[in-house]
Formats: structure tokens, sequence, C-alpha cells
């Protein structure tokens, strides 16, 4: 099944779709472990850190090796992209779904931009995502102080211009670790759900309580972002090994998949249960 139909399904039957960063091959079949245990479909995103970081024909290796040796639905997708030439590499490399983050730009400009990269996108068969708001705190290169909450109307206005097939928006939503001043405003989501009526995404998403993801679900998101989470995992599985006084680097980072295909299953559970016990 296309991404594009399991999103309309989600959007329609109120569950949702875990996205999850992967960084190497490591990384990525810990998350394929867990699609492939739950049989849900799964997105595996990478971020312009991890091209720079892995290369992106490294990570789009790793990719097809465990889709091939898997039976799992998973699909690939670049995660706030903002630069340009990235973003059209990815949709003509064979990527499932790219977004295209152009929330510190200024609205005209986000949503010339958008527009144009969305019928890129499309004549490839390539879901996109765009953004309008700014989610605060760290993603990778993506550094910023404040979250500047999506306003319902200029999403309504960016929508009808740009028809992307998710949207993501910032509610109070913020990348990294969990903080105390962090509050996720689901009055702002409902009306921005009531305003645009369309599929949502929430970035930033790590840690959140079950109800969270539930509410956030009943208004429309569709997809939720995980990577600082994976990356807790993957340390707690480090200093799991460290423990037990493994000394083999293989044995290492097999124990530390295993922490993030747990951790993955569980968000990818909950998720699929959407916004009310089934």
């Amino acid at each position: 099944m296309a991404l594009k139909q399991i999103l309309n399904e989600a959007y329609s039957d109120k569950h949702a779709i875990g996205g999850f960063n992967f960084f190497n091959y490591e990384s990525a079949k810990a998350i394929v472990q867990a699609a492939k245990t739950t049989k849900k479909p799964t997105i595996l995103m990478v971020s312009e850190k991890s091209v720079d970081y892995y290369g992106l024909d490294n990570l789009i290796f790793s990719f097809n090796k465990v889709k091939k040796d898997s039976e799992a639905q998973i699909f690939l997708h670049l995660d706030h992209g903002s630069n340009l030439e990235l973003i059209k590499e990815c949709i003509n490399s064979g990527f499932d779904s790219v977004m295209f983050d152009g929330s510190n730009l200024a609205l005209d400009q986000n949503i010339a931009l958008s527009k144009d990269l969305r019928k890129l996108a499309h004549k490839k068969s390539v879901v996109f995502e765009a953004e309008i708001g700014h989610i605060g705190g760290r993603e990778d290169y993506q550094i910023t102080s404040a979250v500047f909450k999506t306003n319902p109307a200029e999403a309504l206005m960016f929508y009808d211009q740009v028809q992307p097939d998710m949207l993501a928006v910032a509610i109070g939503n913020i990348h990294g670790p969990l903080t105390a001043i962090e509050e996720l405003d689901f009055s702002l989501l409902a009306k921005i759900q009531d305003t645009v009526k369309r599929p949502l995404v929430l970035h930033g998403c790590s840690n959140r309580k079950p109800q969270e993801y539930q509410v956030a679900i009943s208004e429309g998101v569709v997809k939720i972002n995980i990577d600082t989470e994976l990356r807790e995992a993957f340390v707690d599985g480090i200093k799991d090994a460290l423990h037990k006084k493994e000394n083999d680097p293989r044995e290492i980072l097999n124990l530390s998949s295993l922490f993030i295909s747990k951790r993955t299953q569980e968000k990818i559970e909950l998720f699929a249960k959407g916004c009310c016990s089934r």
C-alpha cells in the first residue's frame, strides 16, 4: 500500500504512524525489527546531519538492505529538509516522502518554495510534508530559543496555496529532551484541525504521556516523530553493555539495537491504538 493511502486511512481511522530517525545500518535495522514485530507501517527518517555523518548513498543502501531483508512495511523520509538541492536529490533517489522546513522563512517565501517542492515531489509520487509555525529546541543543525506557535488562519492560507500531503504544526512541542516548561497546547491543535481539516504532523514528541499522543491523534495528527527517545535508548544500551563489562563492539551495538527496538515497538503499538483503546 502506498504511503499516502496509509496516511489518509490513519487520518480517517484516527490512528498515527510513527516516524523514527536512524543514522546508520544498525539503527535502521533496530527500527525495522520493531516494525516487523508489530506488523505496522513505519517511517524511517533521516536528517540532514545524518546525511552529512553517514552519507546519503549509505543511508539509502542501509534502508534498502533492511527493507529487502524484512517483510515489514517501511518507508524512507527526509526529516526537516532545508537544503533545497538535498530535498530534490531525495525526491529523485527513491524516497517515499520528504519534508521541507521553511518555518524560518517569511510566510510568503515558505509558501512559494513549498509549493514548488510539492510539485516536484508529486511528479515522482513522493509524499510531501511542509511546516507552518516554528518548533523550539534543537533538531540537529537547527537551533531555536523560542517556539512560534502555528496560527490557524495562516495554516489554512498555507495549506490552500501549497496543498501538502501533511502539515507539521507547532503547539508548544520542542525538539530534544523533554523540559519542565514544555506544554502542548491542545486547544490550539483543535483550532488548527477545525480550520485546516487535513492530516497533521507533530515533531519533538519523545517521552510524552500516552494520553497526550491520544489527544493529538484525535485532532488529526497522522505522523508522530520520535528521535531523542531513540538516542536515549541507544545510550542506555551502551551503558548496560559496559555495566556487563562487554568489550566486543559488535555485541555492544547489538545490545543498543535491542534497546532501540523495544522503545520503537512501544511507540508503534501506542500510535496504532489511536485516540482510544482498541
